[in-house]
């Protein structure tokens, strides 16, 4: 296994080493949590603070750096709740989009919804980076594609993917048996809830190389996501009157069960292959 450490200088730059080479400079302006994120994200045990006078070492060119693929991106924003103007979160942090929080954030600020992709796929980068350098065995596009997903929800570190058994029976090359261990996370205050159930099982199946289009209903929790959203597109430009927010509510619900009447399809009010195929999803 290659050594890592953390090596923090005096102008708050975080410089994350591999086998005696700087790999990864991070830039926290001496902001404290760009500090914990920067910790927070690096896959290294133990961390040096130098004195001011020491002078940071030169970066290597990362290569081979990886990205979300189509299908990982589509599966996390059809379970990532999308807000298009700013919130709150409870606790006074700004938030917007997918999750999306920092300076560029404030009150009454909205988006599009291609504007919360783009910052959904900058948020993403540094959990595509804590996944390529967790995992130590070859994995194909698919398979770090549902890491990425699982890492965005459950958070990276030893109380997150870092420190997870699902982890560790990848690296140690038991691929099977972490992919079992996706629907072991489905649990909130220990009971689980049917819709981790189903985005883990979901990102188990990109997992194994069989990616899965959601069945889309009327249920408790509702379904959200940008798969609802593209459904309500489709009833819309079919005619029907039915927002296009990414909640799978009684509105869409009525739309889909008059859209099916309509159609002659089986009148359920479920999005299932056929119900997609007729509405061009």
């Amino acid at each position: 296994m290659s050594k890592r450490w953390l090596e923090i200088f005096g102008d708050g730059r975080v410089y994350e080493i591999k086998d005696d080479l700087a790999i990864k400079v991070t830039e926290t302006n001496g902001q404290i949590k760009a500090l914990i994120d920067a910790l927070k994200f690096s896959v290294a045990k133990t961390y040096h603070i130098h004195p001011p006078d020491k002078q940071p070492p030169d970066v290597a060119e990362r290569r081979g750096s990886k990205h979300i693929n189509q299908e990982g991106f589509k599966l996390l924003t059809a379970f990532e709740g999308c807000e298009l103007t700013a919130y709150d979160d409870g606790g006074g942090v700004w938030t917007i989009g997918y999750g999306h929080t920092g300076d560029d954030v404030f009150p009454g600020l909205t988006i599009s919804q291609t504007q919360a992709e783009d910052l959904l796929i900058g948020d993403l980068e540094k959990f595509e980076s804590y996944v390529e350098d967790a995992v130590e065995v070859q994995i194909n596009d698919n398979q770090f594609s549902a890491l990425v997903c699982f890492c965005f929800n459950v958070g990276p570190g030893t109380e997150g993917f870092g420190g997870s058994t699902l982890l560790k029976l990848l690296n140690d090359g038991d691929y099977q048996g972490a992919a079992n261990q996706f629907p072991v996370w489905n649990k909130v205050n220990g009971e689980p809830w049917p819709g981790l159930t189903r985005r883990r099982l979901a990102e188990q199946a990109l997992f194994s190389g069989k990616p899965t289009v959601r069945v889309l209903k009327l249920t408790e929790p509702i379904i959200q996501g940008e798969d609802v959203r593209q459904v309500q597109k489709a009833l819309i430009k079919a005619g029907f009157d039915v927002g296009s927010d990414g909640i799978f509510g009684k509105e869409t619900d009525q739309a889909v069960r008059e859209f099916q009447q309509q159609k002659g399809l089986t009148v359920d009010g479920i999005v299932g292959d056929e119900t997609r195929r007729v509405l061009g999803v």
